[in-house]
């Protein structure tokens, strides 16, 4: 009966959006149209190269020389896998939604198990550093101290709920043995390049739908219209708070709360990518609204 009501929900939700489409259609059309834009400029170049890339590696054993030469320190300080080094510097480089991916095809090729890419999931949560260079550089101009101190509490703040969430006991794990390789070279790119254009499309779709979402609804508030801009869509939100005149603090506060959480859009991507695996999304989720308390904190201590 709950189910059949949750569905009658959703389904007038999605009705209702459907006559908000109709009667919006030429916004729709142009918010459609710049959406593909973000996506093309900012998120295909920043991820499908890290994408491609990662996936080789992966192939190429670069997990298993990373996690015997410094797989210890990371299981002492974490309490996982030695093999979750090479997720946590993949994503530090590459940025969200990219552990996800990762951690899917370490589950698929049994590197790690799915209680922990759980557990992995909630701390490596990275956004592209050329992309929140790009963005913050833009919304804080000449201000490279404020712009360094937002990148560096957001990567503090992970380790920090890596730390916080790890198991209660240590745990043991063997030396990381090395796969033996006769690869074709020819044949892993291109399965690598299908992996990488599925999830890519996935992200694009999301991304889409929900910039959709944060221009159909009008808040008159602007501050509150871009809470609920940025925590629909990240890079909508920090594209608001470029045209807003808000006090320094709450740029600040609002910019790592939009960072922090990532927006549902790419809560989504999340979804989507671990959906058919048994990797749990709530993990995840605790960690996020973890990093907004914890990001918030240290922006007003720091400021």
């Amino acid at each position: 009966m709950k189910k059949a009501k949750k569905n009658f929900i959703i389904l007038c939700g999605i009705l209702f959006l459907l006559l908000l489409v109709l009667k919006n259609s030429i916004r729709v059309k142009q918010n459609m149209i710049t959406s593909v834009e973000l996506w093309l400029t900012q998120v295909f170049p920043s991820l499908f190269p890290m994408f491609i890339i990662s996936d080789l590696l992966i192939q190429y054993n670069l997990p298993h020389y990373l996690a015997n030469l410094f797989g210890p320190l990371f299981t002492k300080i974490f309490r996982t896998s030695p093999n979750g080094i090479f997720i946590f510097i993949m994503s530090m480089l590459s940025g969200t939604p990219s552990s996800a991916f990762l951690l899917k095809n370490f589950v698929e090729k049994k590197l790690v198990n799915e209680t922990e890419a759980s557990f992995l999931l909630t701390f490596t949560f990275f956004s592209n550093p050329l992309f929140l260079i790009n963005m913050l550089s833009i919304l804080f101009p000449n201000q490279y101290s404020i712009v360094w101190k937002i990148i560096f509490i957001h990567y503090g703040v992970n380790i920090i709920i890596g730390i916080l969430l790890r198991p209660k006991e240590k745990q043991v794990y063997q030396k990381v043995e090395m796969k033996k390789m006769n690869l074709d070279f020819g044949s892993v790119l291109s399965k690598s390049l299908k992996k990488a254009m599925d999830t890519l499309l996935i992200i694009l779709g999301t991304i889409s739908f929900y910039y959709m979402i944060a221009n159909l609804f009008t808040i008159e508030n602007p501050f509150f219209q871009n809470i609920f801009c940025g925590l629909l869509e990240l890079t909508q939100g920090l594209n608001q708070l470029k045209i807003h005149h808000f006090p320094l603090i709450w740029k600040e506060i609002l910019a790592i709360s939009f960072i922090s959480f990532g927006g549902f859009s790419i809560h989504t991507q999340i979804k989507s990518i671990i959906n058919d695996t048994n990797i749990s999304y709530y993990p995840f989720l605790k960690g996020r609204i973890l990093h907004v308390f914890f990001s918030i904190l240290f922006i007003v201590l720091l400021s």
